[in-house]
C-alpha cells in the first residue's frame, strides 16, 4: 500500500472518529458539567450510521480504484489493435472493459456506450479510477476514446492510462495543451 493510500485511509478514519462531536480519548469525568450535574448520555442516530456507512463506502471505493489502476499498469506497452478486447492487444474500450471486468464491473462494448455507464462527474471532481472520455480523431462532440484516470494533480491535471493507436497501453495527460485538451468530453464514475 502506498503512502498516499495510507494517508487517505488514515484521514478518512480520523474524520470518522471525530465527526458529530465524538471525542477520542475523553477523560472519564467528561460527562460532568462545570456545575456538577451530568450531561445526557450520547445517543447514536441513524444520521451517524449513514455518515459512517458513507465513509466506509468511500474507503472501499478508493481502495478498489487503486486496485483497478495497479491491475491496468500491468498492461503498459501492450499493443493497440482496433477491435481487440485483450489481453494480448487492446483498443481503448476493450482495455477499459477488460480491466473493470476483473473487478466485476461490466462496461459497454464501445467508448460511446461506456459514456452512458456509471455517473457523470464534474471536471473538478475526477478521481483516480474514473473513466475519462474524448472525442475521436475528427474532434466534435461524439465520444470516440476512453481511458482510466490514474492521478489527479492539485491543479486539476489528469494523468490517465489508455490504449493509444500509437504506443498501445500508455499514460497521457489532460489538459496537455493540444490533442487531448481539444477533445476532452467528460468523466464518469462506475463504482
Amino acid at each position: 500500500m502506498t503512502n498516499r493510500r495510507i494517508f487517505s485511509l488514515a484521514a478518512l478514519l480520523f474524520f470518522a472518529a471525530t465527526t458529530n462531536d465524538m471525542t477520542v480519548g475523553a477523560a472519564e469525568d467528561s460527562t460532568v458539567k462545570p456545575d456538577g450535574s451530568e450531561y445526557a448520555p450520547a445517543v447514536t442516530t441513524a444520521h451517524d450510521d449513514i455518515i459512517f456507512t458513507d465513509i466506509l463506502k468511500a474507503v472501499a471505493d478508493e481502495t478498489k480504484a487503486f486496485e483497478v489502476i495497479d491491475y491496468a499498469k500491468g498492461f503498459l506497452g501492450t499493443p493497440y489493435r482496433r477491435g481487440s478486447k485483450g489481453p494480448k492487444a487492446f483498443d481503448c474500450s476493450g482495455f477499459t472493459s477488460y480491466i473493470f471486468r476483473r473487478f466485476d464491473i461490466n462496461l459497454g462494448a464501445s467508448s460511446r456506450s461506456q459514456y452512458l455507464d456509471g455517473t457523470g462527474i464534474a471536471d473538478g471532481d475526477v478521481r483516480p479510477g474514473d473513466l475519462v472520455f474524448f472525442s475521436g480523431r475528427r474532434g466534435g462532440k461524439t465520444v470516440g476514446h476512453v481511458g482510466i484516470a490514474v492521478d489527479v494533480a492539485p491543479d486539476g491535471r489528469i494523468t490517465f492510462i489508455h490504449a493509444a493507436t500509437s504506443g498501445g497501453i500508455r499514460y497521457d495527460s489532460y489538459p496537455d495543451g493540444g490533442y487531448y485538451s481539444n477533445r476532452y468530453l467528460g468523466a464518469r464514475r462506475v463504482f
